[in-house]
């Protein structure tokens, strides 16, 4: 039998653009702390952002909230994907960057660099997205990204995404 794990820094990116979008984020922000092994610490605020690649569809409510957990990160993947399908999430492979009521993304769990079929840890494509960086930024402008020597700092001021984002 193996000892209690350790508790890493969990950091998660939420994101919905379908009813009530900032209730819905807020909400699923509370629930992912309803497991014993995921505790909330802290979160952005929302920010509202234009749809970065599929364009046809309404702006996106978003947030990233940290948490400290002691779960393997494919738990912690089914624990969001369990509460994203809670909150009627449906995938369309015709459009996998379309609207959808909540969408929850694990940005950066510990030091963990893991790279599936199933999951990516840091997130494949954190650094172009400025709907996660400057949420993270309120968190923590100063994190270290695992396997790099950079700050979110640096990643904003290298960042492509030209999209028009507020907070709200």
């Amino acid at each position: 039998m193996t000892g209690p794990r350790k508790k890493q820094d969990l950091y998660l990116g939420f994101g919905s653009n379908t009813g009530d979008s900032g209730h819905l984020v807020t909400r699923a922000i509370r629930e992912v702390a309803d497991s014993p092994h995921i505790a909330f610490i802290e979160q952005s605020s929302l920010w509202r952002s234009e749809p970065l690649y599929d364009h046809a569809q309404p702006d996106f409510v978003n947030a990233v909230a940290r948490y400290s957990s002691d779960l393997d990160p494919h738990e912690v993947l089914s624990h969001v994907q369990h509460i994203e399908e809670r909150f009627l999430r449906s995938r369309d492979p015709a459009r996998p960057k379309g609207p959808r009521t909540l969408d929850i993304d694990i940005l950066f769990y510990g030091d963990h660099i893991l790279r599936s079929e199933k999951l990516s840890i840091p997130h494949l494509l954190f650094y172009e997205r400025k709907f996660i960086l400057l949420p993270m930024a309120e968190i923590n402008v100063n994190y270290i990204v695992p396997g790099t020597s950079m700050t979110v700092a640096d990643f904003i001021q290298r960042c492509p995404d030209r999209s028009t984002l507020e907070k709200i």
